[in-house]
Parts: structure tokens; sequence; C-alpha cells
């Protein structure tokens, strides 16, 4: 029996059932690079459009504590997360993201969402297994959450232009990996909700 070498971006996932929608840290320490501008506004298109379709939408934010560790990682390689506290301005979502009052938040201390939350458990709540995701950073708390997402079997759905990073660079390396490897990376968000109706049964 000849081996076969593993190969990566052979297929897609090409699903749209039971989907939810997860917008990742789409709070303003995130959102004042003018890099992410565009992305911003097309998160609050992505939710207006996921809330039109029926579909649920839930929020993950980082926020710590006073006094509370970011743990090793953060603390060496963003200290500037400690301005993430309870109250603080920075913490709160960005107006153009579209949060709406009563929507399903999950607080995180790490970069995935289904780290020490209860994302996995609300999502299981909503029968979510399609989950389309939004937010900040591409390469950072949004791959990380794709990823676990994926090993959790979701089916995960990037929405390329509602996702950015401060260097374009590496906001595209990410979404070819994640489409490689872990997603289906889509254009456009607001277009991959509308079509929803047309593909269910």
């Amino acid at each position: 029996m000849t081996a076969e070498a593993v190969r990566v971006g052979v297929g897609r996932l090409d699903t749209t059932e039971r989907p939810g929608l997860v917008l990742v840290d789409c709070q303003k320490l995130f959102t004042l690079d003018p890099a992410v501008d565009d992305a911003a506004l097309a998160c609050g298109r992505a939710a207006a459009a996921a809330r039109e379709a029926g579909v649920p939408v839930v929020w993950l934010r980082v926020v710590f504590d006073e006094g509370e560790d970011l743990g090793p990682v953060w603390t060496a390689k963003a200290p500037a997360l400690t301005q993430l506290r309870p109250g603080a301005d920075l913490a709160g979502f960005d107006p153009r993201v579209g949060y709406a009052e009563g929507e399903p938040v999950v607080t995180k201390k790490r970069a995935s969402g289904f780290v020490r939350t209860d994302l996995d458990d609300l999502l299981h709540d909503l029968d979510v297994h399609t989950l389309a995701v939004a937010g900040f950073t591409t390469a950072g708390c949004v791959r990380a959450t794709v990823v676990d997402a994926a090993s959790l079997d979701y089916a995960p759905v990037v929405l390329a232009d509602a996702v950015a990073d401060r260097s374009t660079a590496i906001h595209d390396a990410a979404l070819v990996d994640l489409d490689a490897r872990y997603a289906d990376v889509v254009p456009d968000g607001v277009a991959w909700f509308r079509a929803l109706g047309s593909s269910q049964p």
C-alpha cells in the first residue's frame, strides 16, 4: 500500500446547517487602528443580516477584573490588554459593530472564545452547528476561536470582510491558512446570510 501525503485545502465544508454568528472582541481597544474601520462596519452589517435571517448572534469580549493576571503569554506579548477592565471605555463594544442589548455576551480571558468559558454550552443550547465568525483580530483571537470550533466539530465560516488585523500581510496569510485547514472563508458576510433562505430545506 502506497502512503498518501497529507494535503490541505482540497475540499469545502459547504454547509449552512443550523447557523449561528459569533463576533469576536469587537471592543474599542481593538478598533483604534483605522486599518480595521471597514471590518468594524462590516461586523455591524453582518450582525444585522444574521438577525434578519433569524440566526442567533453571540458576542465575545475580553475583560480582566482589577488585579487579575493576564497569564504569562499576554503579560509578555500584549500587556496593553490590562486596559480591558470592567467599565473601562476601551473594553466596551465599538458602536459600529451593532451590538444589540440583550444578545448573549461571553467574557473570555484567553485568545480562544472556547477556553474556560461557557461558549460551547451556549452554542449547543442555541442548536448551532455552522458557526460564522467575525471580529478581531484575524490572526489572533479570531483564528484561535475558529481552530477550537473546528476541533469541537462545528463547521466554521469566516466572514472575510468582517475580520481584520493590524498587518495586511498577517491578515491575508491567516485567511489563506484558515480556509485551507479549518474553515470556509467567504468574501461577504451579508451575502452569506442572505443566501441562507434559499439554502435551507
